[in-house]
């Protein structure tokens, strides 16, 4: 040696973070949530065998609206309009007495 130590840094000996991963897969017509943790070869490895076996992913539900549609408000008969919140909506009517309609659906 030349009279310098060599010292490896304790974050290069560490082994990388796992990550935690949920996978929502259908099984021959069964739904099937799997959890674990690992790295991202193991995740895309998993994802490979589930391929491999015929599992497939869920269907996207859509995003649940009323079931007949829009809306329509009950003192101004109109179509309301939808809200910023998903699946609420709200009459931008303005009432007898100059303020907005307060009917939400």
């Amino acid at each position: 040696m030349n009279g310098q130590l060599n010292v490896a840094q304790i974050t290069d000996k560490q082994p990388a973070p796992a990550c935690h991963f949920t996978i929502n897969c259908v099984v021959e017509g069964f739904p099937v949530q799997l959890e674990g943790q690992g790295r991202a070869d193991d995740l895309r490895a998993l994802v490979a065998r589930l391929k491999a076996i015929g599992a497939e992913p869920p269907q996207a539900r859509p995003e649940p609206t009323k079931a007949a549609g829009v809306p329509v408000c009950p003192v101004h008969n109109s179509p309301m309009k939808p809200s910023r919140k998903p699946g609420k909506f709200y009459c931008a009517k303005k009432a007898d007495d100059g303020e907005y309609c307060r009917e939400v659906a």
